[in-house]
């Protein structure tokens, strides 16, 4: 799933903004250009000192950022993005088309090329299963045997009871309950159960337009809970006539055989994890994230925080700690305090119209806060930076 420029990961290479209102009244001598974007792959990418502000007009757009040139991350751009002093950037239009709007010191702005072509792979289906030619369930009891044959079709046999003997084209297999095999186009199979055995399966056979990878072939898989749950919904999908279950079925078939080519990275599934509650505390911190820095010139507290979102003072402790590894109270204070920084970087205004601009509660606080966390008074560091 891809993140928005909104997600917490995003902070290391930006803000986001509402809108430029203040950036144009920050940076009276930026440029303003509009680019149309069709692009999939970029080879080079831009780079300032100085923020750059970024907003998508029309269409969806990749933002991949860097702060090396080797790594990138990739965000769908959401809102308007301040780029942080040098971030390596570019766009990709994920859509057929995209526009976005840059506004930047165009003295400031760099372009330099990257060491390999970075590319976007779209959200496609490589698994084309055109029809599934049968499906059943069957029992065999003692010394069943079927003498073999082959097709020019995919096969599975899927074990739910009991045990069977298998040949594949001259190699034996023993599969037990919950073991699973595909037999490729072309391969002579058959199967027997011994005298002390009997055997309940799933069979499935079904025609692709791929190939499927070798790693499948020839192996026997003692399926997971999770590939069980997935054959036990095709199971109730292929039994009812209702509208559409037959691509549900091709879905769930689908599903199996990804499942099948994850099966040596992939573990259990943690039962405690639960991706839409993961889902929701992203969204959720982000967007307090979003507010805070929006509003950081504005006088507000962690209650207040509580109280707009609608969360308790404990959930929002745990959303900050469990992904920030910090408390809001701490996060709030560390923003005002950097951007404080800038603020006396531009040295526009005195220490106390920036506390005050920032909503300390006293000039004297906003000192001892300040030096604790640069080791400089905020005195002391406009003399640095201003000899």
């Amino acid at each position: 799933m891809l993140k928005r420029t909104t997600h917490y990961q995003f902070q290391p290479y930006g803000s986001i903004l509402y809108d430029l209102t203040e950036a144009r009244s920050q940076h009276p001598d930026y440029q303003q250009n509009r680019i149309s974007l069709r692009n999939k792959t970029f080879n080079h990418v831009y780079t300032s000192s100085e923020p750059c502000y970024i907003e998508c007009k029309s269409g969806i757009v990749l933002m991949a950022v860097s702060k090396d040139g080797e790594t990138f991350e990739n965000f769908v751009i959401h809102r308007i993005i301040r780029t942080a002093p040098d971030t390596l950037f570019n766009f990709i239009s994920i859509s057929d088309e995209a526009e976005i709007e840059i506004y930047y010191k165009k003295s400031d702005l760099e372009i330099r090329p990257v060491g390999q072509e970075i590319v976007f792979n779209p959200m496609v289906t490589n698994l084309h299963i055109h029809e599934i030619l049968t499906t059943y369930y069957q029992v065999r009891k003692e010394n069943y045997v079927f003498p073999g044959e082959k097709h020019p079709y995919y096969e599975m046999v899927y074990i739910d009871h009991g045990s069977m003997e298998m040949n594949v084209d001259g190699q034996n297999y023993s599969l037990s309950k919950y073991d699973l095999i595909l037999y490729y186009p072309g391969q002579f199979h058959s199967h027997y159960t011994r005298n002390d055995q009997t055997c309940s399966y799933l069979t499935v056979i079904f025609k692709m337009d791929d190939n499927l990878a070798d790693s499948l072939c020839n192996r026997v898989f003692h399926t997971r809970k999770d590939i069980y749950q997935v054959l036990c919904s095709f199971m109730k999908a292929v039994q009812t006539d209702d509208y559409l279950n037959q691509e549900l079925a091709i879905l769930y078939l689908k599903e199996v055989i990804i499942l099948l080519h994850q099966f040596d990275h992939k573990e259990e599934a943690d039962a405690s994890i639960n991706p839409m509650q993961q889902h929701y505390e992203h969204t959720l911190l982000n967007e307090i994230l979003v507010y805070i820095n929006n509003n950081i010139c504005s006088s507000f507290t962690v209650e207040d925080l509580c109280t707009k979102f609608s969360v308790s003072r404990s959930s929002l402790q745990n959303l900050f700690r469990t992904n920030l590894h910090i408390s809001p109270k701490q996060y709030i204070s560390n923003l005002k305090l950097n951007h404080a920084k800038l603020l006396i970087q531009e040295h526009n205004r005195t220490i106390s119209e920036i506390s005050d601009m920032l909503g300390f509660t006293s000039i004297h606080y906003f000192s001892r806060k300040f030096k604790k966390q640069y080791g400089l008074s905020p005195t002391d560091y406009s003399k640095s930076i201003h000899p």
